[in-house]
C-alpha cells in the first residue's frame, strides 16, 4: 500500500518538475517615444515599462529585445520571439496574430510652422502643400492615400517630401518652412521637437488615431497565454492613475477598454 503512494507521488513530483518554465520573448523595436533604446542598448520605453508590469502581475519572467524595425518584423514572424510591439490592428495582421488589449492611443496628423496661424479643419485646407513625411513607412503610405484622396474629390494635391528623420531632418525642415507641413504621429514629432529644441512649430489637425497592441503569433501561440495577458493588463490598466502615471510624462492618451473597443479588435479575454 505505502509503496504503490510513494509511486504514485514520485510520479506526481516527476511530472511538476517537468511542466515546461520558460520566458516570454518580446521583441521591439526603435519607435520614441514608446519604445527606445537605452546607452546601454536595453529596451526601455513607456511600452516596454507597462508590459513588464504586466508580466510581474502574472508572475511570469519574459526578456526584451530591441532591433531595427525591419529585423524585429523579421524576428517574428520567423519564430524568434513570441510577442511584438507596439503594433498597430489591420484585418490583415488579424489573420495572423492574437492582439492584447489595447495599451495606448495616438494620433496622427500634420504639423504646421508656428507663423502659419490658419486654422486647418480637413483637406481643403493643405491643398498644394509641401508635405514632409518620415519613410518608406506605413506612415508616407497612409499620406499617399491622403494625396490620392485629394485628388479623387477634385482638390489641389499635396507635393509629398519623404525623408528618413532619424537626426530630426522633418522637424527641422518645418521649423525653417522648407516645408509647408509635417505629417507624423504627434507624440513622435512632439518627442523630435524636444529632442532637436525646435520649437516654432505647431500641431494643426488630427488626420486619424491609432490603437496600439502587443501581437502574438497564431502559429506558436496557445489562446490561454494571451487570455492571461489581457485579463491581468486589464486589471491593473484599471488601477487608479495606473495608465496616466505611464503615458502623460510622454504626450500619449490612454487606450479607450470599453467592451465595444474589445469586441471591435477582437480580445481574447
Amino acid at each position: 500500500m505505502w509503496k504503490k503512494v510513494f509511486v504514485a507521488i514520485s510520479l506526481v513530483t516527476a511530472y511538476l518538475v517537468a511542466l515546461p518554465t520558460y520566458a516570454i520573448d518580446f521583441t521591439t523595436f526603435e519607435f520614441p517615444p514608446f519604445t527606445q533604446k537605452s546607452p546601454s542598448g536595453k529596451a526601455t520605453g513607456p511600452f516596454k515599462s507597462m508590459v513588464s508590469d504586466v508580466c510581474k502581475e502574472m508572475k511570469q519572467e519574459c526578456e526584451f529585445s530591441i532591433f531595427p524595425t525591419r529585423r524585429a518584423k523579421l524576428k517574428i514572424s520567423y519564430g524568434q520571439a513570441n510577442a511584438i510591439f507596439p503594433f498597430g490592428w489591420y484585418r490583415e495582421r488579424a489573420e495572423e496574430y492574437y492582439f492584447s488589449v489595447p495599451f495606448m492611443q495616438t494620433q496622427y496628423g500634420f504639423f504646421v510652422p508656428e507663423s502659419n496661424k490658419k486654422k486647418i479643419d480637413g483637406l481643403r485646407d493643405i491643398q498644394g502643400f509641401k508635405v514632409g513625411v518620415f519613410g518608406p513607412s506605413n506612415t508616407s503610405v497612409s499620406l499617399t492615400e491622403i494625396r490620392n484622396l485629394m485628388i479623387e474629390l477634385g482638390l489641389n494635391p499635396i507635393r509629398i517630401e519623404v525623408r528618413t528623420d532619424e537626426s530630426g531632418n522633418l522637424i527641422r525642415m518645418l521649423e525653417r518652412n522648407r516645408i509647408d507641413a509635417y505629417y507624423s504621429n504627434k507624440a513622435v514629432a512632439e518627442y523630435r521637437a524636444k529632442e532637436f529644441n525646435v520649437k516654432g512649430v505647431r500641431y494643426a489637425w488630427t488626420d486619424k488615431t491609432l490603437l496600439y497592441f502587443v501581437a502574438f503569433p497564431k502559429k506558436t501561440t496557445d489562446k490561454s497565454l494571451v487570455r492571461e495577458f489581457n485579463q491581468v493588463a486589464l486589471k491593473l490598466f484599471s488601477k487608479p492613475g495606473y495608465l496616466a502615471e505611464k503615458l502623460e510624462p510622454w504626450g500619449i492618451s490612454p487606450p479607450p477598454l470599453s467592451e465595444e473597443v474589445l469586441d471591435k479588435y477582437e480580445i481574447l479575454r
